[in-house]
């Protein structure tokens, strides 16, 4: 009978199985990670790279799913990876198609013209963005945190409510207060802008 010395023995995570890939991952275990996404990155692109024809925004898109998987490693419940890796990028996909549409029909619906210069662009979206944060910084803690979590973190309102202990109306209270305070503050800044 031969005895592992515990300190030299170093698992090969090429050789376990995806649940116990699984179970190490909601452990934090980054080598874990690295092996699922190993095994599933160039499929995974493949997969929305057909539906995309632009190796930048399907490389974005599955790198936002390992974002989420990651950021939600603890509270994750996979009972088959491949199912949960195909429907997660799928609705990442949607997601990200309607994202495109709306920004298009509002570019139609204020007379936006589809900016030549990317690097004004990336100015713009980043000028943007700093508004953004600075109208939520002006909300209630708790309001930003719902906000973010909803948004920013895709959480749905039951899971919202779980997480900060609140009830589903006191959430759907704090989307609806960030919104509208946005809302109120974006017109005035793309009036202003534009």
């Amino acid at each position: 009978m031969k005895f592992i010395n515990n300190a030299c023995f170093i698992m090969n995570y090429r050789l376990l199985e995806e649940d116990e890939l699984i179970k190490l991952l909601k452990t934090s275990d980054e080598k874990a990670f690295g092996e699922i996404y190993t095994r599933n990155w160039f499929k995974l692109y493949s997969i929305v790279y057909k539906q995309t024809a632009c190796q930048q925004e399907a490389e974005e898109l599955v790198q936002t799913l390992f974002e989420r998987i990651w950021r939600n490693r603890e509270i994750i419940v996979i009972k088959n990876l491949g199912a949960y890796l195909a429907v997660s990028l799928r609705n990442i996909f949607i997601d990200s198609v309607r994202k495109k549409t709306v920004e298009k029909k509002f570019r139609q619906n204020h007379n936006i013209p589809v900016s030549a210069n990317l690097t004004e662009e990336k100015f713009n979206h980043t000028q943007l963005l700093h508004t953004v944060e600075g109208v939520l910084q002006q909300l209630p803690e708790k309001t930003q945190t719902v906000f973010k979590l909803s948004r920013y973190e895709d959480k749905s309102v039951k899971e919202i409510a779980s997480q900060l202990h609140l009830t589903e109306k006191a959430v759907e209270y704090h989307i609806t207060k960030s919104l509208k305070t946005l809302k109120y503050y974006l017109r005035s800044y793309l009036n202003s802008f534009f």
